[in-house]
Formats: C-alpha cells, structure tokens, sequence
C-alpha cells in the first residue's frame, strides 16, 4: 500500500504542527520560515512518513495550503500575520503544542 493511500492532505497532524510553527514564530517574531529537513523530521516523528514530494503536493491542496504558502527547494514558508493572508480553523498557541506534544508521545510509543 502506498503512502498517499493512507495519507491525506487532512491529515491533522501536519495541519496541527504547520500552525503550531507559525504561531511560535509569531509569538516570538521569527521568520516564518522552517527548513524543509526539519519540517519532515518533526513530521516523521509525530508519525507521519512523508517526502519532499508529498509535502509540496500536500501543501498545494486544503487544509494544508491555509497554512502552508509555499514550499521550496529548502524551506517551508508558513502563512500568518503581516502576509495578508487568513487562516481558517486556527489554533491557539496552547493549543498547538498540546496537540503536537501528545501526538509526539503517541509517537513515541
């Protein structure tokens, strides 16, 4: 069975942890910038086993595209304040990293 198969672009792990990186960055006025190795990784160990290929096909489809701007050949570029765009269904801060936190220990088991 194939990835895709079993993936979707819902997937609310990969939501939860897109909004969670754009929040943080918010919160701490960092670029809203992740590197593309290091989304994957987070992604990887929250459960989820995607490439760079599956991340850009995902990020272009909703929900992923609400929080998603784009993905380059080394980054993701994360939506949120100041680029003019909304974002539907967000989270809190708090609410985002319980969310990755326990998706992480689920994870871990």
């Amino acid at each position: 069975m194939l990835l895709r198969e079993v993936l979707t672009p819902n997937d609310p792990k990969l939501v939860a942890l897109a909004q969670y990186l754009t929040d943080r960055a918010t919160d701490t006025g960092a670029k809203k910038t992740v590197d593309i190795d290091t989304f994957i990784n987070m992604a990887n160990n929250m459960g989820v086993n995607i490439t760079v290929d599956q991340l850009r096909d995902m990020a272009s489809q909703v929900p992923l595209k609400n929080v998603i701007l784009n993905v380059t050949d080394n980054q993701v570029v994360l939506k949120g304040a100041g680029e003019g765009e909304t974002v539907s269904d967000t989270m809190t801060v708090d609410q985002a990293e319980k969310t990755v936190e326990k998706m992480a220990k689920r994870a871990a088991k």
